[in-house]
C-alpha cells in the first residue's frame, strides 16, 4: 500500500515537471508567433505606405509641373512684350486686360490662390485677385528679395507667410524679371494655397488615422493635414524627414519613431513614415501613419492568440490536473472526462472568434487595396507595373487606350510587346542607363508600339521599388504624338517659307545692288538713301533665310564638310581680310594679335568655308558690341601639345550672365525685344556651335573682369594637324 502511495507521488511530481514544459513551450510559441506577426504586419505597411508616398510625391510634381510652366509662360510674355525698362513695364501691366489674363490663369489649377506682378520696389502692379490692384508693398517679402538681389536665381519657392490680402497662410513661386539690358525690373509671383493641399490631403487621412505633410527641402512646413497654424513656416530637424535626408543621406524610405513623446498635454504616437524627396522640386511629401492603424489588425490577432494560448495552458493544466487525479482516485474517471469536454468546448468557442478576427482583418487588407487600386485605375497617364523578369504584372485603362492593349493582353507576358522590332524593352531600356543605375529612377523619350503594330514617340517615367525581397519596375507613359507633330508641321513651314524666299530675294537684292552701283546711270539724290535701306535690309534678309536653310541641314543631318589641311595664319588672315568691311563701317579696327606667334602653329584640319563662316559671325558680333573706336583682336594660342585656341577678343560690355545658359540655342538674343539695337538672326552662335563641333572642336566664351578692361572672349578649340605633307598656304575664296 505504502508502495502504490509512493509511486502515485512520483507519477505526479512527473505529471507537475511536464505540466510547467508544456507551458512554457506554449509561451514561447504564442510569443514567438505574436512576434512573427507584428513583423510581417509592419512590413506589409511600410510596402504600402511607401507606395502610397510615391503616388503622393508624383501627384504633387504633376502640379508644380503645371506651377512652374505657368509662371514661367506668364514671366516670358512680359518679357517679350514689356521689359524695355522698369517705368515701362509698370506704365503698360496695370490694364483690365493684363487682370483680365492673370486672372484665366488663376483659373486653371485650384492650388493658385493669386497671380501678380511686382515693380522694381515691390509694390503691386497688377494682380489676379481684383482690378485695379491695391497699393500695397511686398518689398519685404523672401521671395521678393531673392529675386532683386540674385540674377541668376531661376524660379524660388518661398517661406509660408500670412496673405496681405486674406490673413491666412500662402507660399509663393517667384520669376525674376528682366529688362532688355539685363537688369531687375520687378517680379512675377504666384501664391499656392496650402489650403488646398490641407483639404486633400484630409481625404485620405483614413478616419484621422493618417497624416499627411509637404515641406521644402530645407524641412519648412508649406501645408499639412492635420493642420496646425504653430508648424506652418516652422523648420522641423528634429523628424525623421530630416533624419532620413540629413543623417541617412537618403532620398526616400520608411521610417518608424524609436519611442513615445510627449508635448503638453497632446500624445505624440509612434508613427510609421513614409518619406519622399521630389527629384526636380525642393519638395519633401511625408505620408505617415498611427500605431493604431497599422497594427490594429495585429492587436486583434494576439488578442486572439492570447486567448487561445490562455485556453491551451488552462486546458493542458486541467489535463495534467486530470491526469494526477486519474493516479490518485481511479474513481473520479467520469468526472474528469466532463470537464475535459467542456474545456474543449471553450477551446472550440476561442477558434470561433479567432476565425472572425481573421475575417476582419481581410476586410480591412481588402478597404486598402482598392483604395490603392482606385488611384492606379483612375490615373490620367498610363502605368505599366513590370517584375524583375520583365514580366507586365499590371496596366491601368490609361496605358490600355494608348498601346490598344487590355489588360488580359498583356498581364503575365513580357514587355517587349509594347517595344518596336529589334529594339530594347522597358527593363533593358532602364537598366543601361547610367542615371537609373544610380538613382532608381528615369525620364526620356523613346519610340513605342501599339498593338497594331503602329509606333508612337512616348515619354517614359520609370521608377523602381521592392515588394517581398523583389525588384520591380512601375513606368508612367504618355503619348507626345501631337507635341512631334507640331515641332514637325513647325520645321516644315520655316523650310518652305526660306526656299520660297530665297529665289525672288536674291533677284531684289541683285537688282538693287545694280541700281546702287549705277547701271541704271546717276540716281536722285532722295533715292539713293531708301535704296541703300531696302539694299542693307535685302542683305539681312539673305542672311536670316540662310541661317534658317543652315538650321535645317544641321537637324536633318545633312551638312557637309570638306576637311583640309589649312596654314592657321592664312585662316586668321582672310578671317580679317573677309570682314574688314564690315569692322571700318562700325568704325572699329579689326587686327591679329601676335602674328609670328600664330604662324608658328602649324596647320589645322578644317572645312573652310565653315571655318570663315564661324569666324565672320564671331567676328560681326564683337564689332557690333564694341564701341567706336575701339579694337577687336584675333588671338592663337595652343592648349598643350595638340590643341589651338582662336580667341576673338572686343572691347564690349560683356555678356549679361541671365543669358550664358542659353547663348547657344536657336533664336537668342541678349536682348529679345523689338527695337533691340543691334540685329542679328539669333542663329549664328547655334550654327557656329554645330559646325565647330563637327570639325572635333569646342567653343565657348568669359567676359573679362572690369579691371582687365572688360568685354567678352569668344574661343574656337581646334586640334592641330599632327599629318605630314603640304600645307595650303593660301585660302579658298569664300562666296
Amino acid at each position: 500500500m505504502l508502495t502504490m502511495r509512493l509511486a502515485g507521488i512520483h507519477a505526479s511530481r512527473i505529471a507537475n515537471a511536464l505540466a510547467v514544459g508544456l507551458v512554457v513551450a506554449i509561451l514561447l510559441a504564442a510569443a514567438a508567433f505574436i512576434w512573427t506577426l507584428r513583423t510581417q504586419e509592419i512590413g506589409k505597411w511600410e510596402k504600402q505606405t511607401e507606395t502610397f508616398s510615391i503616388v503622393l510625391a508624383e501627384n504633387t510634381s504633376q502640379q508644380m509641373d503645371f506651377a512652374y510652366t505657368a509662371l514661367s509662360n506668364i514671366a516670358d510674355r512680359i518679357e517679350d512684350r514689356w521689359s524695355i525698362s522698369a517705368e515701362y513695364l509698370s506704365s503698360q501691366l496695370g490694364s483690365n486686360d493684363f487682370h483680365q489674363y492673370l486672372k484665366d490663369k488663376v483659373a486653371l489649377f485650384p492650388a493658385i490662390e493669386v497671380i501678380s506682378v511686382l515693380d522694381v520696389d515691390g509694390n503691386v502692379i497688377s494682380t489676379s485677385r481684383e482690378f485695379p490692384a491695391p497699393t500695397y508693398n511686398l518689398g519685404d517679402r523672401d521671395y521678393f528679395q531673392v529675386q532683386r538681389n540674385n540674377a541668376m536665381q531661376k524660379i524660388y519657392l518661398s517661406d509660408p507667410v500670412h496673405s496681405k490680402t486674406t490673413g491666412r497662410w500662402i507660399f509663393f513661386l517667384s520669376h525674376r524679371l528682366t529688362g532688355s539690358d539685363g537688369e531687375f525690373i520687378g517680379a512675377v509671383i504666384m501664391g499656392i494655397s496650402p489650403d488646398f493641399y490641407s483639404n486633400f490631403y484630409q481625404k485620405l487621412s483614413v478616419d484621422g488615422h493618417a497624416a499627411i505633410s509637404l515641406m521644402r527641402d530645407d524641412f519648412i512646413y508649406l501645408a499639412k493635414w492635420p493642420e496646425s497654424d504653430t508648424d506652418m513656416g516652422r523648420t522641423n530637424r528634429k523628424g525623421s524627414a530630416y533624419h532620413l535626408l540629413n543623417d541617412l543621406k537618403r532620398r526616400s524610405g520608411v521610417i518608424i519613431s524609436e519611442a513615445d513623446t510627449h508635448t503638453g498635454n497632446q500624445t505624440m504616437v509612434r508613427r510609421m513614415e513614409a518619406i519622399q524627396a521630389l527629384d526636380k522640386y525642393p519638395l519633401i511629401v511625408n505620408f505617415s501613419i498611427d500605431e493604431d492603424l497599422y497594427l490594429s489588425d495585429w492587436w486583434k490577432i494576439s488578442v486572439a492568440i492570447t486567448i487561445v494560448t490562455a485556453a491551451a495552458i488552462a486546458a493542458v493544466l486541467a489535463a495534467f490536473r486530470i491526469l494526477i487525479q486519474l493516479f490518485l482516485q481511479r474513481e473520479t474517471d467520469m468526472r474528469v472526462m466532463t470537464e475535459l469536454k467542456r474545456e474543449a468546448d471553450i477551446i472550440n468557442r476561442s477558434q470561433t472568434g479567432l476565425l472572425q478576427n481573421l475575417t476582419e482583418q481581410q476586410g480591412a487588407l481588402k478597404e486598402s487595396s482598392d483604395r490603392l487600386q482606385a488611384i492606379f485605375q483612375n490615373a490620367v497617364d498610363g502605368i505599366v507595373m513590370i517584375d524583375e523578369e520583365g514580366i507586365v504584372e499590371a496596366i491601368n485603362p490609361a496605358a490600355s487606350l494608348i498601346y490598344g492593349y487590355s489588360a488580359d493582353d498583356v498581364v503575365g507576358k513580357d514587355n517587349q510587346l509594347f517595344s518596336p522590332k529589334g529594339q530594347a524593352d522597358l527593363l533593358t531600356l532602364a537598366t543601361n542607363q547610367r542615371e537609373f543605375l544610380k538613382t532608381g529612377r528615369l525620364l526620356l523619350e523613346t519610340e513605342r508600339r501599339r498593338k497594331n503594330g503602329e509606333l508612337f514617340p512616348a515619354e517614359l517615367a520609370m521608377s523602381e521599388y521592392h515588394l517581398g525581397g523583389k525588384q520591380k519596375l512601375i513606368v508612367f507613359v504618355r503619348d507626345i504624338s501631337d507635341r512631334r507633330k507640331i515641332e514637325r508641321m513647325k520645321n516644315e513651314f520655316i523650310s518652305t517659307v526660306s526656299h520660297e524666299l530665297r529665289t525672288p530675294l536674291t533677284a531684289i537684292r541683285g537688282a538693287l545692288g545694280l541700281l546702287m552701283g549705277g547701271a541704271m546711270g546717276a540716281l536722285p539724290e532722295k533715292i539713293l538713301p531708301l535704296l541703300t535701306m531696302a539694299h542693307k535690309n535685302s542683305t539681312s534678309l539673305t542672311r536670316l533665310i540662310n541661317d534658317l536653310l543652315d538650321i535645317q541641314k544641321i537637324e536633318a543631318g545633312k551638312m557637309d564638310f570638306l576637311m583640309e589641311r589649312v596654314n592657321l595664319s592664312v585662316l586668321l588672315q582672310a578671317a580679317v581680310q573677309n570682314n574688314q568691311a564690315l569692322a571700318q563701317e562700325l568704325g572699329v579696327g579689326l587686327y591679329i594679335a601676335d602674328e609670328d606667334n600664330a604662324a608658328k602653329l602649324t596647320a589645322v584640319n578644317v572645312d573652310q568655308g565653315r571655318f570663315q563662316q564661324v569666324m565672320a559671325n564671331l567676328i560681326s558680333n564683337a564689332c557690333k558690341y564694341s564701341p567706336q573706336g575701339g579694337v577687336v583682336n584675333l588671338r592663337a594660342s595652343r592648349l598643350g601639345q595638340d590643341t589651338v585656341r582662336i580667341s576673338v577678343e572686343d572691347q564690349g560690355s560683356g555678356v549679361p550672365d541671365s543669358f550664358r545658359d542659353r547663348i547657344f540655342q536657336k533664336f537668342s538674343q541678349a536682348d529679345s525685344s523689338d527695337t533691340r539695337a543691334k540685329g542679328g538672326t539669333g542663329l549664328g552662335l547655334a550654327i557656329s556651335k554645330v559646325i565647330i563641333q563637327q570639325m572635333q572642336g569646342d567653343i565657348d566664351f568669359y567676359n573679362l573682369p572690369a579691371d582687365q578692361g572688360g568685354g567678352a572672349i569668344f574661343y574656337v578649340d581646334l586640334p592641330l594637324s599632327n599629318q605630314q605633307g603640304s600645307i595650303k598656304l593660301s585660302p579658298d575664296p569664300v562666296l
